[in-house]
């Protein structure tokens, strides 16, 4: 190619760059593997999550032990994939975020992130006294907290966010306000995690949900 026809090429593509960034493929991803208990470091996991009124309870070195030991039981039981980052104040973002069977997902918010829009790709999550299946949605406003179980094939959802959070804000904020309610997430998690499978490919929870439905035989 000519070096007229590199810089025409290039003056083209520049007609197409919006203040969130260029055209961009992330071409055929893999799913990232869990993180396996044994890589869990407990008395370091709490450094994840703002937790002051967990800490203001029952005092900040008993809550960082508590954290420690949900992260350690729930975390063989999800996994989360960049599908696109753009990291700049107005960029969007799509990852992919499965959970296991039955998993227990604390409430929680992302208050640094902004709006988030949820798109079910196969599997089912039971929230509040909905089960919201396959091709469901779910607007989750900047901070709000929220939590939900994942159904008896698991859960593959995808999640976009658009900008609009607060930059000093935290990351991870843990919204469960009991020891009992995170002892009851630790419980679930360990008699669940049996049933724990990722994925091989993106949407495989499907063939596993329809198996659960009947309406494919088991492997």
């Amino acid at each position: 190619m000519s070096t007229q026809s590199n810089q025409n090429a290039s003056e083209q593509a520049k007609k197409f760059v919006s203040a969130r960034g260029g055209f961009e493929i992330n071409a055929n991803p893999e799913i990232v593997p869990p993180v396996q208990r044994t890589r869990v470091r407990a008395d370091r996991s709490a450094d994840g999550f703002s937790h002051e009124p967990l800490a203001e309870k029952y005092g900040a070195a008993e809550a960082r032990t508590k954290i420690g030991e949900m992260v350690k039981a729930f975390i063989p039981g999800t996994t989360t994939t960049p599908l696109l980052v753009q990291k700049n104040p107005s960029g969007m973002s799509l990852v992919h975020v499965w959970f296991g069977a039955n998993f227990p997902l604390f409430r929680h918010s992302h208050p640094k992130f902004g709006d988030c829009l949820y798109y079910v790709v196969a599997g089912e999550i039971i929230m509040g006294k909905q089960t919201l299946k396959a091709g469901s949605t779910f607007f989750v406003p900047n901070g709000q907290p929220y939590k939900y179980t994942a159904g008896p094939a698991g859960v593959e959802l995808l999640e976009f966010r658009a900008g609009g959070g607060l930059p000093d804000a935290p990351g991870m904020k843990l919204d469960e306000t009991s020891f009992t309610a995170i002892d009851k997430i630790i419980d679930e998690s360990y008699a669940n995690d049996a049933a724990w499978q990722v994925p091989d490919s993106i949407g495989d929870t499907a063939i596993r949900q329809a198996q659960i439905d009947g309406r494919l035989p088991e492997a």
